[in-house]
């Protein structure tokens, strides 16, 4: 069994406000731009189907993925749990990322090995021929949900191309 936090990809975020978020990311941080797409998929949240509808921001930043999200049309309350209730901006962790690595054997050997161990798998997105994701429940260990995402090469590289990188310092130890 490999580590489940190894491929460790990204950190992401729900907001009520993806325009002003990314202004303040671009304010506080230096992070001037992102990668921003409409994202419309069929997903299954804890037995619910249906579909899920976000804005998404996404930007590189010495070596992890920002992930920026405003859930338009949710499931379940899903994306936008942590925003529910709360008037004004709001920004809330939401789900670090693992990359799968591999091909889609990999990926099926991935799935398996939650499915044993008992882990809560809790939304499965259905993002086409090209990427395979899911999210467990990670809440109790990490504070967030865990996204699990296989990409084909040329899904993948299309992605990246796209993603602009933002230098930044790296922690050595």
């Amino acid at each position: 069994m490999r580590p489940i936090l190894s491929g460790f990809a990204q950190v992401a975020y729900a907001t009520n406000d993806i325009a002003y978020a990314m202004d303040l990311y671009d304010k506080k941080y230096g992070i001037s731009s992102f990668y921003q797409l409409d994202a419309q998929m069929p997903a299954r949240v804890r037995g619910d189907e249906g579909v899920v509808s976000l804005k998404v921001g996404l930007a590189n930043v010495a070596g992890v993925q920002i992930e920026l999200m405003e859930p338009l049309s949710d499931l379940d309350g899903f994306f936008g749990s942590d925003l529910a209730g709360k008037s004004g901006f709001t920004l809330a962790l939401h789900h670090f990322l693992q990359l799968v690595d591999g091909d889609l054997a990999d990926w099926d050997a991935h799935v398996a090995e939650l499915e044993g161990g008992g882990r809560d798998i809790v939304c499965q997105l259905h993002a086409g021929d090209s990427a395979r994701v899911m999210f467990t429940d990670d809440r109790s260990m990490l504070g967030v949900y865990l996204e699990h995402i296989w990409m084909a090469p040329e899904a993948k590289r299309a992605i990246e191309s796209q993603v602009p990188f933002h230098a930044g310092t790296m922690l050595s130890v």
